[in-house]
């Protein structure tokens, strides 16, 4: 699933590439991913200009903005298979699902499980529709983060997964920031030190920002804007490394399973 930096790099490319463009058109090849219904994703966006893309945590929220002063917002979740991808080389397969046109420049959303959803909302920054979903990471302070997760009782790899207490990190950015900050994956948040919080709010922040600089991480379908892989995977220092040697110490990395995802960790790094 494209996490905080695969969506970062697609809201990054939206901005330079469509920002200020048209929505001239929208072919609809298979209606399921538009919310409420594809009249309303049409009324909201085409004959609208691009004017803004926010992101918050794993979700993208586009403006449009018509000549007459009238707004519309539609927000992206692109879940565990979505793909923007603009001025593809590629003619539209059957994964293909929407084709937007820029003033003569198209824009693909192809989804291979069909979870991704266009949903119209209300806001472009706090819409109703996300009133379930915590601060971005990248953006929360750790007073209020430390609230938030300082009384915990589930596992850290729980926790940090929660997007109700935070907002972008899965399981790949998980495992990397406990490894970062020498945590151990089972242990609790509220059997933590304030010092050793912090250094889990520090190491999060940092993998996430490592990996936006290089574009996310691709494992199976994330490609970024122009169809290229994310490039993060040679950096990943824990996660689906079970059986190999820690970069650090040598000790073999481990996998268990917590609150049903898999999850990699160095028992001597993180005790």
């Amino acid at each position: 699933m494209p996490e905080l930096p695969e969506v970062e790099s697609v809201a990054r490319a939206l901005r330079s590439s469509l920002t200020g463009r048209r929505a001239t058109g929208l072919v609809v090849r298979w209606a399921g991913i538009l919310e409420p219904t594809p009249r309303a994703v049409r009324r909201a966006s085409v004959g609208r200009v691009l004017s803004g893309v926010h992101r918050r945590g794993k979700y993208l929220v586009l403006t449009f903005t018509g000549d007459d002063g009238a707004v519309g917002h539609v927000m992206l979740h692109l879940r565990m298979s979505g793909q923007l991808l603009f001025e593809p080389d590629d003619a539209p397969d059957k994964h293909t699902h929407l084709i937007w046109d820029f003033e003569g420049r198209p824009l693909h959303y192809r989804d291979v499980r069909k979870f991704g959803r266009w949903t119209v909302v209300d806001d472009a920054v706090n819409p109703t529709a996300m009133a379930h979903v915590g601060p971005d990471m990248l953006e929360v302070r750790f007073a209020e983060w430390n609230k938030r997760v300082a009384h915990r009782k589930a596992p850290w790899k729980s926790v940090l997964l929660d997007q109700g207490v935070a907002s972008g990190i899965g399981n790949i950015y998980a495992d990397e920031a406990l490894f970062r900050a020498g945590v151990h994956p089972l242990k609790t948040p509220e059997g933590t030190s304030p010092e050793k919080r912090r250094a889990v709010w520090n190491a999060a922040k940092g993998v996430l920002r490592l990996a936006v600089k290089h574009g996310g991480t691709t494992f199976l379908d994330f490609k970024d804007f122009h169809g290229k892989p994310g490039n993060f995977r040679r950096k990943l220092r824990v996660f689906q490394r079970d059986g190999e040697a820690c970069g650090r110490c040598g000790v073999v990395i481990q996998r268990i399973v917590v609150g049903g995802r898999s999850t990699h960790y160095c028992p001597a790094c993180q005790p």
